[in-house]
């Protein structure tokens, strides 16, 4: 497609290090569904060596409060979020064989902690591989629909279901568990279309289903 091959609009000198951080960043504000009051940033350390030069750190601070990688004040992030009381930190970390360009990408607010795992692999494309301690293959490209379910026998044909009910379709499925002992599993259905209100509060009310997040199609600018 032609965005893959010019890029993204971008502020900033790379949309590997702009346009793919904030996209993560944006990635985490959509899951975490609220602005964040405190993020730690840790970064693979090939992309700790530059990212300050090429933008990434702010991308990443816009990013988490939502705003778009095309838009002007992604400039003044750390001033926007300091307005807004969010503590932020970028720390270090060997990653050994994940992609240079990954990022960890802890937030809080008061009770409420999420970590996103993903890399910027370039032109603006993201690729999310893990949520928590759940590994995932997300690119953002669809907008889509992460469950926390218990695993146990039944329960991916009921969240289908309540699916199909609603005529949507599914583009992708993933399912991704830790330990079996645990008895739980991270499902992620990538859809062609955004989920209403509706669909969302049938699977919020399945009683395998614990928790529901919803990640927004991150490859629109406007």
């Amino acid at each position: 497609m032609l965005l893959d091959i010019i890029g993204p609009a971008i502020v900033g000198p790379s949309s590997s290090h702009t346009a793919g951080m904030a996209r993560l960043g944006r990635a985490f504000r959509s899951l975490f569904a609220k602005t964040p009051n405190e993020v730690r940033f840790v970064l693979n350390s090939p992309l700790f060596a530059t990212f300050r030069g090429h933008g990434s750190d702010r991308a990443l601070v816009g990013g988490i409060m939502g705003i778009k990688e095309s838009d002007p004040i992604l400039r003044d992030s750390f001033q926007i979020a300091k307005d807004k009381g969010i503590y932020f930190t970028f720390e270090e970390e060997d990653m050994g064989d994940f992609h240079p360009n990954t990022v960890k990408i802890n937030g809080s607010s008061g009770e409420s902690f999420l970590t996103v795992t993903g890399a910027s692999v370039g032109g603006g494309s993201i690729r999310i591989t893990a949520i928590d301690d759940f590994e995932t293959d997300v690119t953002g490209k669809y907008p889509s629909l992460v469950i926390l379910n218990a695993d146990i026998p039944g329960a991916l044909s009921k969240i289908v279901g309540a699916i199909s009910s609603s005529d949507m379709n599914i583009s992708n499925l993933f399912l991704s568990r830790v330990d079996p002992f645990r008895h739980e599993a991270l499902c992620v259905v990538e859809l062609d279309n955004e989920p209403d209100e509706h669909l969302l509060s049938a699977i919020k009310r399945l009683e395998v289903v614990k928790k529901v997040s919803y990640l927004e199609r991150l490859d629109s600018l406007v």
